[in-house]
């Protein structure tokens, strides 16, 4: 028995050695010869494609029809053959709509190399032979100006007799005639129906289409909708579409910017119900969302103009219950303290026989201000008020400013400067992106005026323009070129208040030299001048869509006269990132007359 269970052992151990691995053992295949290798792994195949096609062709072929996934050996012809039925199948629908009807597509397989060579050979193109629009509705009527009308939609339309066609251009040139159609009187205008007749032997295409006009809409009552924490009346103040007027989408356009442009809303939006039943006096709906009547902000930051700063600001947009918007803030940084107070009205409308409604908005305010600038120190008080008018891509600013300044340079008498000034700001602004500007210029002038007899220290007038200009130079590079020049004809420029003399130097002046370090030295302070005479020519190459370099030079400074002007230079390197705000720069420049280098930064925006 002993020996039974000695036999019955070796054999289940045998067992465990040679069917399976005992526990906590790999498993092994039993060989005579010891441990075989594990079976070949293969590398997943990579297929890939040649396109013989024109390059417009190619292009879509390449991003619409890709090569199959790379799949292991076994099954790897599958998705092959998936692929090729895709390609039969699409090349043809994809070449006709470029306009090709009239193909071959040739596909040679290499197996070997898992390469597929696609050769498709286009035919002639086809192009529009004829366009022909038809109309129906009010527009089909007699009279000149719908004949006018007819005629502008015919002319307007994108698709020209002899231009290739396209399936994606014959949509977006029936999406345009409707717009066109929808733009003025016609709201519930539309293409009721539109034809492609192809002739595949002759490469020709005729195509026809018909559009309704509808009835003439005109505007009826305005009604606002979404208000609870502010009146009416300040939408209504806005509100210039008239009882009765003629439908325009670009009047309910204006009217939505105008409602917008208030600081109550978040969103607004204008419109009717194009209803061809209900055309005559249809209500105009005004949907608004309200912004917090109150806020209050903290905000911390450091500049290379004026060092570290805090600022606290408080915001009330319904002060008094009607509808003054007041923004206050309290700023303290290492260059100066500041505390202001303005209050806007609510905006208004202001007849023009030339340029219609022209908005404006009113507002009054008081400022409080100690600055230290280059050993200068300037305590100012100041209140003033304005009105602003909004045009297209002009505004305008004027009003009455009095200011009383107490100046004290380093190693100077201290001096108390006054002014009584009209003041008149105006800024002309073509430019494709206000917030990230590449082609077009900004133009800004100020004029300001003040008399010994009219509470001023001395008389003086003072000029300033100042104008940007970017140019693109390709698709990665612009040129910023921008030149200020001022001039304040006074006979005692220490009589009157910093605010309408002049400073130069800073990140958005001289960047080689220290933020307003550039005037009429006065002691060991630097005080403004009577002149002003800037410029820079700065080179950006964009890297991609974020980040950019630049290269600049800027040259100038304040003087108290042009005779005594100097042409200080400084040169730089930077870099630009993208931002919601504008581009922000880092900019290391080198002055010239001081053998110094300096960092600098600021946010460029079209202002």
């Amino acid at each position: 028995m002993k020996a039974l269970a000695v036999l019955f052992f070796a054999c289940f151990a045998g067992g465990a050695a040679l069917g399976q691995a005992a526990p906590g053992q790999p498993a092994e295949a039993p060989s005579r010869n010891g441990p075989q290798p594990e079976k070949e792994q293969h590398e997943p195949r990579a297929f890939t494609v040649t396109w013989e096609a024109p390059k417009e062709l190619r292009e879509l072929f390449d991003k619409f029809l890709p090569p199959p996934k790379p799949e292991t050996t076994e099954g790897h012809a599958a998705p092959m053959r998936s692929w090729i039925r895709d390609v039969r199948k699409r090349v043809p629908d994809i070449a006709a709509a470029e306009g090709y009807f009239s193909s071959t597509l040739d596909i040679q397989v290499d197996e070997a190399r898992d390469h597929a060579t696609v050769r498709f050979t286009p035919g002639p193109r086809t192009t529009v032979a004829s366009v022909e629009i038809a109309f129906e509705g009010d527009l089909q009527g007699e009279g000149a100006e719908r004949g006018k009308r007819r005629q502008k939609l015919v002319d307007s339309f994108a698709m020209k007799v002899g231009q290739p066609f396209r399936s994606a251009d014959w949509e977006v040139a029936k999406t345009r005639i409707e717009e066109a159609l929808t733009e003025r009187d016609y709201a519930a205008g539309t293409v009721v129906s539109s034809r492609a007749e192809v002739d595949a032997d002759a490469a020709t295409a005729r195509l026809t289409l018909t559009l309704d006009s509808g009835p003439p809409f005109t505007f009826g009552d305005v009604t606002i909708k979404g208000l609870k924490r502010y009146s009416e009346s300040l939408v209504r103040r806005v509100v210039n579409v008239q009882r009765g007027e003629r439908y325009s989408r670009e009047r309910l356009e204006e009217l939505q910017r105008l409602v917008q442009n208030g600081p109550w809303f978040s969103t607004v939006v204008a419109e009717i119900e194009p209803d061809p039943a209900n055309a005559k006096l249809v209500p105009v709906t005004v949907t608004v969302t309200e912004r917090a009547s109150r806020e209050i902000g903290l905000a911390l930051g450091y500049g290379t103009d004026d060092g570290a700063r805090a600022e606290t600001l408080y915001h009330d947009r319904d002060l008094f219950g009607r509808g003054f918007d007041l923004q206050s803030s309290i700023r303290a940084s290492q260059r100066d303290q500041i505390g202001y107070v303005d209050v806007y009205l609510p905006p208004g409308l202001f007849g023009s026989a030339k340029h219609g409604d022209v908005p404006f908005k009113d507002s009054v305010g008081v400022l409080v201000e100690h600055s230290t600038i280059q050993d200068a120190n300037f305590s100012r008080f100041a209140v003033a008020g304005y009105r602003h008018w909004f045009l297209d891509r002009f505004e305008l600013q004027g009003g009455l400013s009095y200011q009383i300044e107490r100046s004290y340079p380093t190693g100077a008498e201290v001096t108390i400067r006054r002014a009584l000034a009209p003041v008149v700001t105006t800024t002309w602004r073509r430019v494709d992106n206000v917030f990230d500007p590449h082609r077009g210029g900004v133009l800004n002038m100020q004029f300001a005026a003040g008399s010994r007899s009219l509470a001023s220290g001395d008389d003086f007038l003072k000029a300033y323009l100042q104008y940007q200009y970017w140019i693109p130079a390709g698709k990665d590079n612009q040129f910023l070129l921008r030149t200020e020049v001022g001039r304040t004809f006074t006979a005692n420029p220490d009589r009157i208040p910093e605010d309408f003399l002049f400073l130069a130097g800073g990140s958005r002046s001289n960047r080689g030299y220290a933020y307003q370090s550039l005037g009429v030295q006065q002691g060991s302070a630097v005080v403004g001048g009577r002149f002003l005479a800037t410029g820079t020519a700065e080179f950006v190459h964009w890297l991609d869509d974020k980040w950019g370099a630049a290269v600049f030079t800027d040259v100038g400074t304040a003087s108290d006269s042009p005779s005594t002007w100097e042409a200080l230079k400084s040169y730089g390197v930077g870099a630009r990132y993208k931002t919601p705000a504008g581009p922000f720069a880092l900019d290391l420049a080198y002055a010239a007359r001081d053998h110094k280098f300096r960092l600098a930064f600021s946010v460029t925006v079209a202002f």
